[in-house]
């Protein structure tokens, strides 16, 4: 074979694989805790196995560089590796929807990258995915083992996904980050809550307050902790209205970040809870909140103390 149809059949191999954008992350280790997929025999790839198909779909994504050495560590653990009985999803009209079989799998992803300083960032994703597994009355592994396969690479490709997404977050800046607020993806919401807490956006205070509202209930929950990174006691009224509209079991949290957040407002309403609640649930979560507001005051008015005293 001629040495420049060689060259060129190189060239077009080339060509066909994604390349890495400029500044894509180098992946230098990708680690699979052994010991947990030894539990998972529902898995039949070995570790190895599963780190190499996980790096070619972090390159696929063009965010990701693997580079012997690199400062980006992903860890992947597997969750669940279970059968699960789901309805199926189309019947005829006046049929009772059946069961089939699905092999459910749900992993994590935590990157581990060094910065400038030699702090660590970190990030965690999840992925899950469920596949039918087709198998009869004879129990066909086969047909199994190629369901939890598929699943497999389903939830990894949705995890990376998601690991890409929140890297592609922290790269916008709070304006991009608080027009997410109003997407019609949760994920795309969940995010940038994530990055905004982190930068404890004041101008992000309006926008979350209406997340509290959310019809997710994982977001409404990260826009309530997202609210307490920030320290802005604008949160206290709505937080104190979220409580009236909640279940006595999902009050707690609320009842805390209200108490972190601080302020006479939040004291008063926390103070009258803790006696005046109907449900005792709701009252001894009010009186641990308020017992914290009341311990940070008074280590406050002991520094500012402190301070006045010193020479």
């Amino acid at each position: 074979m001629p040495r420049t149809y060689i060259l060129l059949l190189l060239l077009a191999g080339a060509a066909c694989k994604p390349s890495a954008r400029s500044g894509a992350l180098q992946v230098g280790q990708i680690t699979v805790s052994e010991s947990i997929l030894a539990g998972k025999p529902e898995i039949g790839e070995s570790a190895e196995q599963l780190r190499k198909e996980l790096g070619q779909i972090l390159e696929a994504t063009g965010r990701f560089a693997m580079k012997e050495g690199g400062p980006v560590t992903i860890r992947m653990e597997i969750e669940r590796a279970q059968r699960v009985f789901a309805p199926v999803p189309v019947v005829e009209q006046g049929q009772s929807p059946a069961e089939r079989e699905m092999a459910e799998v749900a992993l994590d992803l935590e990157m581990l990258s060094a910065g400038p300083q030699g702090e660590l960032d970190r990030l965690l994703a999840e992925g899950e995915a469920r596949r039918p597994t087709n198998a009869d009355d004879t129990l066909d592994p086969a047909a199994r083992h190629a369901a939890f396969d598929a699943a497999l690479d389903a939830a990894m490709r949705e995890a990376v996904t998601a690991l890409k997404d929140q890297i592609e977050a922290r790269r916008k800046t709070d304006e991009q980050l608080i027009a997410d607020l109003s997407s019609q993806e949760a994920r795309a919401r969940d995010y940038a809550i994530r990055v905004l807490a982190d930068r404890r956006s004041p101008a992000a205070v309006p926008q979350l307050i209406e997340r509290l509202q959310d019809p997710n209930p994982d977001v409404a929950r990260r826009a309530a902790g997202a609210l307490i990174a920030v320290g802005d006691r604008r949160a206290v009224r709505p937080l104190i209205e979220i409580t009236r509209k909640r279940r006595p079991e999902d009050v707690g949290p609320i009842l805390y970040a209200i108490g972190s957040l601080g302020g006479s407002e939040a004291e008063a309403f926390l103070f009258t809870l803790e006696s005046g609640s109907p449900d005792e649930e709701i009252r001894r979560a009010a009186q641990g909140a308020y017992a914290d507001l009341v311990r940070r005051k008074q280590e406050e008015a002991a520094r500012v103390t402190d301070v006045r005293r010193a020479p």
